[in-house]
């Protein structure tokens, strides 16, 4: 009898000599080429199955390598990473761990990486962050690293990519590397994402993140994708020792009387169209509502009064004040300004003479800024909601909030930027809220973050 082989093929494994009548374990007959196929993601099971059988399998699919990955000096873990890494370990390297930014999630990973000694694979869901992961990875042991995405297809034994290549091309490249690293994880249960982990054949996995649960519950996918968490720790176990101390204030202003008196017109007009449609936030009642404004005058006037509200709490003349107020304070610290709307980015740049960061700053301005906000020559920036992830500052220590969604998730993240340990360093977060707003409810919701307790 012919032994049986195992092979890779873009993104799925293939059987073959499978001569009995019952369906290999795993397996499922594909007509189209008259093979026995499954995702690579099988793999792990597949050789132990079969072993547990014994089956004899000659394996073809697997071409990582085994590395000589030394690291170039000693890093010092604190005990909660160390206690991450031997979790991870039990859980058969497989699974995520949930730290807070700033705690040193990279540092686990790297030392993942050190233990392992294969091919690895980094995924990370921005360029930004992919040069971050590049230059570390580099730096820690002295190894040429390969780069896949922003204009780069270099594929190496450890090599850095973002969400999007990796989709793009892991059909070609999920049996070259027996490590996935997710960073950010929390981005991997998309529709597209997935397949990046269903379409390697890794036996190891590691999804880092700080903010795990996803509002649509998806994240319940990442257990069969990487494995379960299987270490985590909040921002107020770390507080003080291992991250930056921190205080959070809220601070609550008012509109002036003509902002008032328009504010309360357009809300009048949309909350009144909003109960008598019953219309919500969510789901398919917002989606209808969204499309009726196409064809329907009320709903478009309703649907035009809310982006007057918005545009009058955004812009609101207090709240500029007290943002001036609050730079005065902070004036000889590193100050990261978050807003939601691009247009108060701009307005507040023009004003204060501020630099701006927002989707639309290229690639090579984006890094200056950054780059001389690190340095200390500028002391303030102003951002809408691309700097929530991806931005390693230690020297930032105050956040202020001009605005943002009721998502917890946003508000750790824009937290997490102030974080990063530094000697003697304490953090300040702000939240500027115009009192009788919408704002106020979505300040309370995403005050449910743990940050707050």
């Amino acid at each position: 009898m012919s032994a049986y082989i195992l092979r890779f093929h873009e993104g799925t494994l293939i059987l073959e000599n499978w001569k009995s009548k019952t369906s290999p374990p795993y397996f499922q007959w594909d007509p189209r080429n008259r093979s026995w196929r499954t995702l690579a993601i099988n793999y792990t099971k597949v050789i132990r199955t079969f072993s547990k059988m014994e089956i004899s399998l000659i394996d073809k699919a697997s071409k990582f390598d085994s590395l000589d990955l030394q690291l170039a000096y000693s890093f010092d873990l604190y005990p909660y990473q160390r206690e991450a890494l031997q979790m991870w370990k039990k859980e058969n390297s497989q699974g995520t761990v949930v730290l807070p930014t700033g705690s040193g999630k990279t540092l686990v990973a790297i030392h993942a990486m050190a233990l392992l000694k294969i091919s690895t694979l980094i995924i990370s869901p921005t360029i930004d962050l992919t040069n971050q992961w590049y230059d570390r990875i580099t730096d820690s042991f002295n190894i040429h690293v390969g780069i896949l995405g922003g204009g780069y297809h270099e594929i190496h034994p450890v090599t850095v990519t973002t969400y999007d290549s990796a989709y793009r091309h892991i059909d070609l490249y999920g049996d070259r590397f027996g490590f996935l690293v997710f960073d950010e994880v929390h981005h991997l249960p998309a529709p597209s994402y997935i397949q990046i982990p269903e379409l390697s054949l890794a036996p190891y996995r590691l999804g880092l993140t700080a903010t795990y649960r996803r509002s649509d519950a998806q994240h319940v996918q990442l257990n069969h994708l990487i494995g379960p968490v299987i270490y985590e720790k909040r921002i107020k176990e770390l507080k003080g020792e291992h991250l930056s101390d921190y205080e959070i204030h809220r601070v609550s202003v008012p509109l002036t009387q003509s902002e008032r008196e328009m504010y309360d017109t357009y809300s009048s007009s949309y909350h009144g169209y909003v109960k008598e449609k019953h219309v919500r936030f969510y789901g398919n009642r917002w989606e209808q509502f969204i499309r009726a404004s196409g064809y329907d005058s009320h709903a478009r006037k309703a649907l035009l009064a809310r982006k007057e509200m918005r545009q009058i709490v955004f812009g609101a003349e207090q709240k500029l004040k007290t943002l001036e107020s609050l730079l005065k304070q902070h004036c000889t610290d590193r100050v990261i300004i978050f807003t939601l709307d691009n247009h108060l980015v701009y307005t507040i740049s023009i004003k204060y003479l501020i630099p701006a960061i927002t989707h639309h700053t290229d690639t090579v301005e984006r890094k200056a800024i950054l780059d001389r906000f690190r340095q200390g020559e500028y002391r303030f920036i102003v951002t809408s909601k691309v700097l929530n992830e991806g931005v390693d500052v230690p020297e930032a220590n105050v956040a202020i909030i001009l605005g943002g969604s009721a998502n917890p998730t946003e508000y750790l993240q824009r937290l997490g930027r102030i974080l990063r340990k530094k000697s003697g360093k304490k953090a300040f977060l702000y939240e500027i809220v115009m009192e009788g707003t919408q704002e106020t409810s979505v300040s309370y919701r995403r005050r449910k973050s743990d940050a707050y307790r």
